[in-house]
């Protein structure tokens, strides 16, 4: 029998819990306007959610303990790598513990998802498992309860996998009491919970992948992973970002700089697509000039021929300091045979407020092809040139020494 709740009754009811949080009409706003900002439409459902959790528990935070801060930025990044296969903000920081945001929609729920991945793979393991539960109409959140990874790993010989690669665990394995979690962040060491350490040979993964696999990710732009995957693989790709991100995300049709056309599609990480090259000297360079002093210099030190008609774009980044990093590329002299791309990374603020260095990857679907670094204190630039078909897709990263990290969506070359 169904029996309607009135829904003053529901949000009295809802709001007399003690953890219970104000979610203001700004979140809302500010979880949707994220959600739309990524590419895959069936996805932006739980990125939405998402944010609407880590505004909740930063909301709790700032009421609760404000000297205790979860960062927003770690956020942005990992759903930019594993939105599209891992539907929960994980890796987040609250001080020096590692934390999992699980959102929850029904608070008659009495289990919780939680992918496989999360408690499965030590890259992904957190200090705390934290379930909130988001009640839109009433603009309400509650914490409903927490495992510690201890408790959680003394569970897992109970738990099976779902086929999806999830796990579904007892709301009631979980601590109600937000107290004790509040009590733990504050109080409690990090070491006191020991996280499993991430095995070697994950790091060597990209250079030994077989042809095998790397047939199956073709298919992966249309097919979630667990049905491509079997759990191996899955592991062996989630555990390479880089990878995952080569086969999961749009790729940037470079030929469209040819025509300076700016691209439009990840609104988050855009190109600016710059003027066909025209030498030209100014003390207070734009991008473009800059670019073309830059572009003589290496064509008369290096013997690298850009032809005027070369496609140019650049982007800025923010890792420790700001950063540009310039992208030139045209076609092979003959036309059926590939094309070449050019990168430039420079610091653009002032040398002496970096003095730690940058690290420029190059990553192809097998490889990493480049690694350069730039030290601000000793060069104005570093560059790398690599040349590619038009199957290959090439996957920028750039490092801090600090280990920030900024990964762009792939670059293509799509003649159709």
């Amino acid at each position: 029998m169904y029996v309607h709740h009135d829904e003053t009754d529901y949000f009295l009811e809802f709001s007399q819990i003690s953890e219970s949080i104000t979610l203001t009409a700004e979140y809302f706003t500010e979880a949707s306007k994220r959600s739309l900002n990524y590419h895959n439409q069936s996805k932006q459902w739980q990125i939405y959610l998402q944010f609407l959790t880590y505004f909740a528990c930063r909301e709790w935070l700032a009421e609760r303990e404000p000297t205790l801060k979860i960062n927003q930025d770690e956020l942005i990044t990992w759903q930019a790598q594993y939105a599209d296969v891992i539907n929960t903000a994980f890796n987040l920081s609250i001080g020096k513990f590692k934390v999992c945001l699980i959102p929850n929609l029904d608070f008659s729920d009495l289990e919780v998802t939680i992918p496989r991945a999360l408690l499965d793979l030590p890259e992904f393991n957190a200090h705390f498992y934290i379930v909130i539960n988001i009640e839109e109409e009433i603009e309400l959140a509650i914490i409903r309860g927490f495992l510690r990874y201890d408790e959680i790993s003394q569970y897992q010989p109970q738990l099976k996998p779902d086929l999806d690669w999830n796990y579904r665990l007892p709301l009631d394995w979980f601590n109600s009491d937000a107290n004790d979690l509040l009590l733990y962040l504050q109080c409690l060491s990090p070491s006191a919970i020991t996280l499993p350490e991430i095995p070697r040979d994950r790091q060597n993964f990209l250079a030994t992948i077989s042809s095998e696999l790397l047939t199956l990710l073709l298919q992966l732009r249309n097919s979630p992973l667990c049905k491509v995957l079997t759990w191996k693989q899955g592991i062996e790709v989630l555990t390479t970002p880089d990878l995952l991100q080569i086969v999961t995300q749009p790729a940037v049709n470079v030929r469209s700089w040819l025509n300076h056309q700016l691209h439009q599609a990840i609104p988050e990480l855009s190109w600016q697509v710059l003027a066909p090259f025209t030498p030209f000297l100014s003390a207070n360079q734009t991008p473009e000039q800059e670019l073309d002093n830059i572009l003589t210099h290496i064509q008369t030190t290096h013997n690298i021929d850009i032809p005027p008609t070369a496609g140019r774009a650049y982007q800025e980044i923010e890792l420790e300091c700001l950063l540009r990093l310039y992208a030139v590329t045209w076609l092979l002299p003959d036309d059926n045979s590939g094309w070449n791309l050019l990168l430039i990374l420079k610091t653009i603020t002032d040398n002496n407020s970096s003095t730690s260095g940058f690290t420029l990857r190059v990553i192809d679907k097998t490889e990493i092809l480049v690694e350069e670094e730039l030290q601000p204190q000793q060069q104005d630039y570093i560059f790398t040139l690599v040349e590619g078909s038009y199957d290959d897709q090439f996957l920028v990263n750039i490092t801090s020494a600090n280990g920030q990290t900024q990964t762009l969506p792939p670059l293509e070359f799509n003649g159709q």
